[in-house]
């Protein structure tokens, strides 16, 4: 059973390898990576996964959806090179998290006639923002467990911070099926007669690192936005929510509100709507004691 991923990276270069290589840890065969034009580094901290024909990148001819929906593009690429079985599609800060047999529990719903899996997502939060000498992965340890159903618009009023919204699953489907594709966001297959959801897989979801890197992605939609007039205002609504904050001078103060203080998360985690999260803090100890076992050996 071949697992494929395919992520778009825009300005990640935080992400990117943390990204490969956790997924790669994780069983994926490859990732096909579409290319929006980074101006960070991002791409060449991919070189050497590229290298192992680990990583694909294709480079987004234009940023005009109308013209090129990168998602449906590259599944069809990995369809013309039966590169892979299985296909997630996952945003670079989005981490899969499920058990050690990952493609055992996916061959499973292959075999019992699954055309496609939805996946759900969680977001991580922290007591605090992260310290510039802490790694985001060790500092985002609570889940949001108990969430918020919002009205998709900009201008909606929250009745708690946007990091407790209710979010969409992501999509998983099978590259054989030639009728499957996925719709703007990749969280719904078309095509589907028969969609599951595979036990223990979820997502956990990190929009909010660094307060640089979360004002640059609001900068990269606004002018995604810009681009794509057809997106009605319903289309990433708390995006649209985020750069009227920007242009109103208040964005730092929207990232300060969705880290938590010491008390709110103790009361928080007994009320049973947080949850202690540590599974991508544990896999980047294990890669660091492993890197520091092959030092002491040189």
């Amino acid at each position: 059973m071949r697992w494929v991923i395919i992520t778009g990276m825009y300005n990640v270069a935080d992400l990117a390898v943390e990204f490969c290589r956790y997924h790669l840890d994780l069983g994926a065969d490859k990732i096909f990576v579409a290319d929006y034009g980074s101006s960070d580094g991002t791409i060449d901290l991919l070189a050497p996964f590229v290298h192992a024909g680990l990583v694909r990148v294709v480079p987004v001819p234009t940023h005009r959806f109308v013209e090129y929906d990168p998602s449906n593009a590259l599944l069809n690429m990995v369809r013309s090179e039966d590169a892979g079985d299985w296909v997630s599609f996952l945003d670079p800060d989005e981490f899969l998290a499920g058990p050690t047999d990952l493609k055992r529990s996916l061959s499973q719903s292959w075999s019992e006639g699954a055309d496609a899996a939805s996946i759900p997502r969680a977001n991580l939060i922290s007591v605090g923002s992260i310290p510039d000498t802490e790694h985001y992965l060790t500092h985002l340890n609570l889940k949001v467990v108990a969430t918020s159903v919002r009205i998709p618009m900009a201008s909606a009023e929250l009745s708690s911070p946007w990091i407790f919204s209710r979010l969409p699953p992501k999509v998983m489907l099978r590259a054989d099926k030639a009728n499957l594709s996925v719709i703007t966001g990749d969280h719904e297959v078309v095509g589907a007669a028969k969609e599951v959801t595979v036990p223990s897989l979820e997502i956990l979801h990190l929009p909010v690192r660094t307060y640089e890197s979360f004002e640059r992605k609001v900068e990269g939609v606004m002018d995604y936005l810009a681009r794509n007039p057809e997106f009605g205002p319903g289309t990433g609504w708390h995006w649209r929510r985020w750069i009227e904050l920007l242009k109103a001078g208040r964005l730092r103060q929207e990232y300060e509100s969705q880290f938590l203080e010491a008390s709110a998360a103790r009361s928080l985690l007994a009320e049973g709507r947080i949850a202690r999260e540590t599974r991508l803090a544990d896999w980047l100890g294990n890669q660091r004691n492993q890197a520091g076992k092959l030092r002491n050996r040189c």
